[in-house]
């Protein structure tokens, strides 16, 4: 089920008022979250219900085991990794591996020997792998207790507002919730209600009518170097206003069943340098990254050529997370080099001696959206000939007509997210009622007239 379709227009409202009228029966409510999420889940294809099941009774039985037998903790910790990465690896990876590896036997005059497995890839399953891997992990190292209950832990794993793409919740953050009575305040409920409404506005009017705009430019035979940087800027917000707007909509729908999620996104596009772009977008996989994979392989702490070294693996291992293709991979490798490019940087020069604002943010801007041609070019011919087009840079007025319309898709957010910066997160939802209704009004209105135009699942489902 997709918050984009009027299964979930229906499945929401039922669910919330029968979860409100069970009051404070705590066990109620979270069997209703489970069946619910379940449902939500098996929408899509009821199949993979028993690999979610099945993956999130591993980790179970593997947190309890490291908490009742301490010497098993390492084997327990083992059983879980290896069942989640292999999960991933057969549905996700498998194919991928083999093909590249085919094509390289291939060159070297050799016949092709890995037979592909051609499975569908179940939705989200990159999302729930990670959270419930991190529960594992933290069990391991002694951050969480292993939780007893067992269906408030697939309720945790289940949990259907962020199931599907993220964010990635820690245990330590979620579980807790999970145990204790939930109550929507007036507060919470306005705020609820307006971020399901902005995350509405950004994936229907930003994300989808950009993305039109991106696919149309995003082609192998594509002659126009204007085209390209305008549909690579056109990718840009597309993927902002959809992967944000899901997580907005996803914390919202949590605030109205009383559960507080973390905030994915934190204006990413006002960065000074990558690092901060790191530090606000997608937060919880680059926290998740940070936490499980760089400190890990050794972090900041075995000299500079170990700390780039640690960097350049971890971003492309982000890459690669995104999705079984070498486009993937590049996107990682050149945010990993980026990364290792500004650490260089902010140990040589003292911060008086460092670029001034707007050319800090232009160049930033610049080498993030770069790495979004990468990411969203899907085949090296598709790369090698829109690069080629680049050489090509004649304006057209459908050029101009482009640019205008992108510049009217960036004001509203622009301006959201300026009164954010200056007044806090919660300025236009702890607005005074008129402005309030007339700002949500306006985004409902501009939503009705471009939803019947463009139409589109959210990017991340099929990560």
């Amino acid at each position: 089920m997709s918050f984009v379709s009027l299964a979930f227009a229906v499945f929401f409202p039922v669910v919330l008022v029968l979860y409100h009228l069970l009051g404070a029966r705590l066990r109620a409510q979270n069997a209703l979250l489970l069946a619910a999420s379940y449902l939500f889940y098996g929408w899509w294809d009821w199949r993979f219900l028993g690999l979610l099941l099945f993956t999130s009774l591993v980790d179970y039985a593997a947190a309890r085991l490291m908490a009742e037998r301490p010497a098993r903790r390492g084997v327990a910790l083992a059983v879980s990794l290896s069942m989640n990465l292999g999960v991933l690896f057969a549905f996700k990876y498998f194919d991928f591996f083999a093909d590249s590896l085919n094509a390289l036997l291939a060159q070297f005059g050799a016949t092709p020997s890995f037979t592909l497995l051609h499975v569908i890839l179940p939705v989200g399953i990159s999302f729930y792998t990670f959270q419930s891997m991190a529960y594992t992990i933290d069990v391991y190292r002694g951050v969480v207790a292993a939780e007893r209950d067992l269906p408030r832990f697939l309720t945790y794993v289940a949990f259907f507002p962020q199931l599907v793409a993220g964010p990635i919740e820690r245990a330590r953050h979620m579980l807790p919730q999970f145990a204790r009575p939930r109550h929507v305040t007036l507060d919470g409920l306005r705020r609820g209600l307006w971020l399901i409404v902005w995350g509405y506005y950004l994936k229907i009017v930003l994300g989808d009518v950009s993305g039109a705009y991106a696919d149309a430019a995003f082609r192998v035979d594509q002659t126009f170097g204007w085209s390209v940087i305008l549909g690579t800027v056109a990718f840009g917000l597309q993927i902002y206003g959809d992967f944000s707007g899901y997580s907005a909509i996803a914390k919202g729908t949590a605030a109205l069943l009383g559960f507080e999620l973390m905030w994915n996104f934190d204006r990413p596009y006002w960065s000074l340098d990558v690092r901060e772009f790191w530090q606000r977008w997608h937060i919880s996989l680059s926290t998740w990254l940070r936490d499980y994979l760089y400190i890990p392989l050794g972090g900041n702490r075995r000299g500079r050529l170990r700390t780039m070294l640690n960097l350049f693996l971890t971003m492309v291992l982000g890459g690669l997370w995104h999705g079984a293709a070498w486009n993937f991979v590049l996107w990682g490798a050149w945010h990993g080099a980026l990364l290792g490019v500004h650490r260089v940087y902010d140990a040589a020069l003292p911060a008086q001696r460092r670029l001034p604002v707007p050319l800090a943010w232009a160049l930033t801007t610049l080498a993030v959206f770069i790495g979004w041609f990468f990411f969203r070019a899907r085949s090296w011919p598709m790369i090698t000939g829109m690069t080629a087009a680049l050489g090509n840079l004649t304006w057209t007025p459908g050029h101009g007509a482009l640019l205008v319309a992108l510049a009217v898709l960036i004001a509203p957010v622009a301006l959201v997210e300026w009164l954010q910066a200056r007044r806090g997160a919660w300025v236009v939802a702890d607005a005074p009622v008129p402005v309030r209704v007339l700002w949500e009004a306006a985004a409902l209105l501009v939503m009705v007239a471009v939803m019947d135009r463009v139409r589109a699942e959210f990017i991340y489902f099929q990560f």
